[in-house]
């Protein structure tokens, strides 16, 4: 598994992330009937056909209204379409039953606990898998009756509307919202909003981290010119706002524009300090987030 993939996993180990999921994007009434207190990540290390352990699965369970249902949400992560992803769901789904029967968590006499299969997808190429198994067997009509029908929730991040559920602060719609930036402008400015949030919140400290992990390995990695982390303040903060302006210059000097290409980047660096002072951030605040002088941001305002 890539480093990126693992940050990606620890951001979901989390239950507020895992609980905005369902409160953003599974169906309202299952998740008006669903207790968050209780959520729980469960133990993945079931084995598959071919015996490799499964240790990084994503699962958790929480309960459902007033009945002593489970309900298990198994995330899969996909960066590609996979197109044995309808098998792969229905296997899952069999050895999280097996296993839970086996290791006595649940008595097979007595109903099995509903399992939520969602993948959340990240590829810049459309999902072109079918969404269930049935869709994808080729079956005479006298079979029919026995085709198995294992459907799995598809979340296409990048192309998602979630602008509505950033706003009213859902964590899982603010990491699909820093996927879907479109350039280095648009992503430093969204991630200074979410540092903002969750610094006011304690018990966002770990989660907060974990963003931070994210954004520095995998988002910033991903942009043509170095950028910096949103949720590393101070001097470190300071340093790489110097050199971000900096490759910015050095960009333009080597296409023989460097005053007007210097100009335009660092006026798109004034646009992000506007924007936070127009979110409600003093000019002392917004120092504190960037480590640029107080001085320099009122001028670049």
């Amino acid at each position: 598994m890539k480093d990126s993939d693992h940050q990606y996993k620890r951001i979901f180990s989390h239950p507020r992330m895992v609980a905005d999921l369902i409160r953003g994007f599974l169906d309202p009434a299952l998740a008006d009937g669903c207790d968050f207190s209780t959520l729980k990540r469960c133990n993945g290390s079931y084995i598959t056909d071919d015996l490799r352990e499964r240790e990084d699965d994503i699962i958790w369970k929480v309960t459902y209204g007033e009945r002593t249902l489970i309900l298990y949400i198994l995330i899969e992560f996909q960066s590609k379409p996979d197109y044995a992803m309808p098998v792969r769901i229905m296997t899952y789904m069999g050895l999280l039953w097996q296993d839970l029967i086996r290791t006595k968590v649940i008595n097979p006499i007595k109903p099995l606990p509903a399992i939520m299969p969602i993948v959340l997808y990240n590829g810049k190429q459309p999902w072109s898998v079918p969404e269930d198994i049935k869709k994808t067997i080729n079956a005479p009509e006298p079979l029919h009756t026995f085709v198995p029908s294992v459907p799995y929730l598809l979340i296409d991040e990048l192309r998602l509307s979630v602008h509505h559920l950033v706003e009213v602060r859902n964590l899982s719609a603010c990491l699909f919202r820093l996927e879907q930036s479109a350039g280095p402008l648009e992503l430093i400015e969204l991630g200074f909003r979410l540092n903002q949030w969750m610094e006011k919140d304690p018990g966002l400290a770990e989660m907060r981290r974990d963003f931070s992990l994210f954004f520095e390995n995998t988002l910033m990695r991903d942009q043509d010119i170095p950028i910096p982390n949103p949720f590393v303040g101070g001097t470190m903060l300071a340093e790489k706002v110097d050199k971000w302006i900096a490759a910015y210059k050095a960009e333009g000097k080597a296409e023989g524009k460097a005053e007007g290409k210097a100009e335009g980047r660092i006026e798109g660096m004034a646009i992000i300090l506007e924007r936070m002072k127009k979110a409600g951030m003093s000019v002392a605040e917004i120092a504190k987030i960037t480590g640029m002088p107080e001085e320099e941001i009122r001028s670049l305002i």
